[in-house]
């Protein structure tokens, strides 16, 4: 490592967590302090932009500390500001942070997933689908900008004035809508199954008629009713488009 390398590292050091690093020989601690200050803060801003419910839930001496700890000890793998976010998560998921909530973790996962879900490319071709045909006997084609997200707590419904205090496990579909919006709907064990096996490119009769052989469903004559009305519901929330044409 040349001196210029070794400058920089321990430059980086510093401004990453100065309570431990002292500033390179030759730099006066307090001008560094200007930029160790300024960095943080750009972090935080953009942290709790990004994580406003996780922030509403801590002090401010809770959050600031969560976020210096995140900030001193993980190395991004990515120098893009918009990715921060996700580093975020990933620390948050290898970190043991005792003394937070236990729904910490997931909140923040559900906090963040709508960045990417609001990039994805939402382009559809509706040359390849019938918006009118067979939900049931059709193959139904999906949005394709949906994720199916299971949680041991209602992450959606948490906030200052609700905090689980016991697991609560949680089914949900987070999808960008018609309007370009991120929106999310609760499924129960039943229709976050039915989504699974539409994933996989089943049509909307063999889909129920799965679940009636999973579920030993008495009398699955009705439950394929019953999916029918749930498909036409799915399409009505823009979950299904349409029909696949061969």
């Amino acid at each position: 490592m040349n001196a210029t390398e070794a400058f920089q590292r321990a430059f980086a050091a510093h401004l990453r967590n100065p309570d431990i690093n002292p500033p390179p020989a030759g730099v006066d601690a307090e001008r560094a302090g200007v930029y160790v200050e300024l960095l943080f803060n750009n972090v935080e801003d953009f942290l709790t932009g990004c994580f406003p419910v996780l922030r509403s839930l801590l002090d401010d001496a809770a959050w600031n500390a969560l976020v210096r700890q995140f900030y001193a000890e993980h190395a991004c793998s990515t120098p893009y500001f918009r990715e921060i976010p996700a580093e975020f998560v990933q620390w948050l998921t290898s970190t043991a942070l005792s003394d937070r909530p236990p729904f910490l973790l997931e909140l923040a996962h559900y906090e963040w997933v709508e960045i990417p879900l609001m990039l994805a490319d939402s382009s559809i071709d509706w040359a390849q689908i019938d918006p009118d045909g067979d939900l049931l006997d059709g193959i139904p084609v999906l949005n394709p900008v949906l994720l199916l997200q299971s949680y041991q707590y209602p992450v959606h419904r948490i906030g200052t004035a609700y905090q689980p205090v016991a697991p609560e496990p949680t089914h949900l579909l987070l999808l960008k809508n018609a309007q370009q919006k991120v929106d999310f709907i609760v499924l129960n064990t039943v229709t976050a199954r039915l989504v699974q096996l539409l994933q996989e490119n089943h049509s909307g009769r063999s889909a129920l008629q799965q679940i009636a052989e999973e579920i030993q469903h008495p009398d699955p004559a009705q439950l394929l009713e019953f999916g029918l009305q749930l498909l036409t519901q799915f399409k009505q929330q823009y979950v299904i488009l349409g029909i696949a044409i061969d």
